[in-house]
């Protein structure tokens, strides 16, 4: 009798696990859906057309007035909204700290807070905050995940392991990256590669991709041709990925501190409008600059000049930093990827006078694949996501893994960070 309870009581489990890795599944890939949709019709709202397939780069057409004026709005509204919820809200829980759980607060992230936080991410990027939109949907995902497991009993460990899956599939389902998002779950919030762990991560980034496609386009993200495969090829990438190394790594270090400095409380009531207007002011010249990234990859993707890649360049780094920096919260994930094909893009250029058939394409898709995985310190999750964007085929992957290798050595060269007591 022990041992008949002892199997209905694991068949019990693993039935409940199955129900849970398809419920997290379907709710991350609604979150992202609805997610997507917001943020469309805010584009709409805000530069009369939305960011699509069609119109890779939102700002075309725009006049400085409109960019303006729809930063000014909608940074007042993003404004109040956080400094409301910092202030009269529960604290929100990072979804770092939720797969931990260290915490009952922690285990159990406030729900209203922690949608309203979402919301007011994808708004303050659809108005046209020059940072990345990939984190609300990964707290969306990580929010229903934790509750889903809790109703259903699922245990600590695997709660855990539901939630980074659920968080990563949030990702995969709103930029139509599966593959990438269960990589993600494994490499930067698991930090495990097991069979068990890969299976659950993969069922639920697929169920959120398909289920996110009532929204989100199964087309690639940013348009864009094959990357050639030869040896002189490899070897050029990883040139232009050595070269990236460095300012990719200054890049991620320079954002984890200002995130650490981040404007809180009353301090954002100037600050963020600050930066919203600063930012604005660059867009007059640089429209490319404004929101999550797209438009400055897919400018350096379809080529540009030496003069133009400087000054993207230096204009997008310097204003994401001074918006995470003004209180905004957000992701970084495109905005490196967009960094990383304007500086591969400067190094071709560089390189043409005296190598005149030199690959560009090559070198912008390289410094992508090679800044993405240096600043984020996650090689195969940025590897994927570089593939999963721009749908390369299988021949290109050397290419571009060349260039994430010799990206991520070059980084190891700059001496540790020192932690902050």
């Amino acid at each position: 009798m022990p041992y008949r309870c002892e199997r209905v009581g694991l068949m019990r489990r693993k039935i409940a696990l199955i129900v849970a890795v398809v419920l997290v599944g379907v709710a991350a890939g609604l979150g992202a859906a609805a997610l997507s949709a917001l943020i469309h019709g805010v584009e709409i709202l805000t530069f009369g057309q939305g960011e699509s397939a069609a119109l890779r780069i939102v700002t075309d057409g725009t006049t400085p007035l409109r960019r303006l004026l729809a930063l000014m709005g909608g940074g007042a509204l993003v404004t109040l909204g956080w400094w409301w919820l910092q202030t009269c809200g529960r604290p929100v829980v990072s979804v770092e700290a939720a797969v931990v759980a260290e915490t009952s607060a922690t285990a159990r992230p406030p729900f209203p807070e922690g949608v309203i936080h979402a919301l007011l991410q994808i708004v303050a990027v659809g108005v046209g905050a020059p940072v990345g939109r990939e984190v609300a949907p990964r707290e969306l995902g990580a929010l229903f995940a934790g509750r889903i497991a809790d109703a259903l009993k699922i245990d600590d460990e695997m709660r855990r392991v539901l939630v980074a899956c659920g968080a990563a599939a949030g990702l995969a389902g709103v930029y139509h990256v599966p593959f990438a998002g269960a990589i993600f779950a494994l490499e930067i919030l698991l930090g495990a590669f097991t069979v068990r762990n890969a299976s659950i991560a993969l069922a639920v980034s697929v169920i959120a991709t398909v289920v996110a496609r009532i929204e989100v386009s199964p087309e690639a993200f940013y348009a864009v041709g094959q990357v050639s495969v030869s040896i002189p090829s490899v070897l050029w990438a990883a040139v232009v990925g050595a070269l990236v190394g460095l300012p990719a790594e200054g890049f991620g270090r320079a954002v984890k501190e200002v995130e650490r400095r981040r404007c809180r409380k009353l301090q954002v009531l100037w600050a963020m409008p600050l930066a919203f207007l600063l930012s604005g002011i660059v867009a007059i010249w640089l429209p490319q600059v404004l929101g999550n990234g797209r438009s400055v990859a897919q400018t350096a993707y379809w080529g540009a000049s030496l003069g133009l890649c400087a000054a993207l360049l230096i204009a997008k780094a310097a204003v994401v930093l001074l918006t995470l920096r003004s209180g905004v919260f957000g992701g970084t994930l495109t905005p490196a990827l967009a960094l990383g094909a304007v500086a591969g893009l400067l190094a071709g250029l560089l390189v043409q006078p005296f190598w005149p058939s030199v690959d560009l394409l090559t070198a912008s898709l390289a410094g992508s694949a090679a800044f993405l995985a240096v600043s984020m310190r996650a090689p195969l999750t940025a590897l994927a996501l570089v593939i999963g964007f721009t749908a390369q085929s299988a021949p290109g992957y050397l290419t571009l893994a060349a260039a994430v290798a010799a990206g991520m050595f070059v980084a190891a060269l700059w001496p540790a960070a020192r932690r902050h007591n």
